[in-house]
């Protein structure tokens, strides 16, 4: 005798199983069901401690303290000497001028150089250039880069930034070790800019890493880390 159905009694071409999407939801529905039977079984002590750190939460936030921390560099005046872990410097004074005849230097219309006069000290163990990039494999970059260590407060210098030693010897400003140098800098700024006279240098610790692809595995780059001092003095006009 020849058989009309299968051996179970189920009608043939039926469906042996339920569709997939069917499935996924029925196992869905029953891990929420678990899920909800579980957190009502929680005691109500755990209720009531979410509750109060929800609303701490809430509170620290309205008062700001889930915002980043803003750095709190020292303050420093004239004669104070910022020292970070690889330099220090101390400015001794500032003015503000059209023309340097020492350096062969004019402002352009609309510009004016600040000219700040500096102390400075190599606090690491290998020579560094101040004005430059780069001498001896060391990239130092306390001046013009893109991320200097030194940079003006509140404004953008115009131009890049003139650097040369107070004794009026020439070429590029190398700090030795250990030797501490009076090195001046003039920053070509706006005619309009610091209109109150007072000026501030922030002084950025230092981020050392090194090797470089291509050049050399043993250059070593100076970037700038935290904010570690901001220097305030008033630049004077130059008679």
């Amino acid at each position: 005798m020849s058989e009309t159905g299968d051996h179970d009694g189920a009608p043939s071409g039926a469906p042996s199983a339920l569709p997939a999407a069917v499935r996924a939801r029925t196992v869905v529905r029953a891990a929420v069901s678990r899920w909800a039977h579980a957190v009502a079984k929680l005691p109500r002590w755990i209720w009531l401690a979410a509750a109060a750190l929800v609303a701490l939460v809430i509170i620290v936030a309205a008062a700001g303290g889930l915002s980043r921390a803003e750095e709190s560099p020292t303050l420093l005046g004239a004669d104070d000497e910022a020292r970070t872990s690889m330099y220090a410097i101390t400015v001794l004074d500032a003015e503000f001028t059209t023309e340097i005849e020492s350096e062969y230097l004019e402002a352009d219309p609309g510009e004016k150089f600040l000219v700040m006069s500096t102390r400075m000290e190599n606090l690491s163990d290998v020579p560094i250039p101040v004005g430059t990039t780069g001498a001896d494999r060391v990239s130092a970059g306390l001046v013009n880069t893109d991320t200097p260590l030194l940079e003006l407060k509140g404004v953008t210098a115009t131009d890049s930034v003139d650097v040369w030693r107070a004794d009026g010897s020439s070429g590029v400003v190398i700090l030795q070790p250990g030797v501490p140098s009076q090195v001046t800098f003039a920053w070509t700024v706006p005619e309009d800019a610091f209109p109150d006279g007072a000026v501030s240098l922030d002084v950025h610790e230092v981020e050392v890493s090194r090797g470089r692809v291509v050049i050399s595995s043993r250059v070593i780059t100076w970037n700038p880390a935290s904010l570690s001092a901001r220097i305030t003095v008033t630049a004077q006009e130059a008679p």
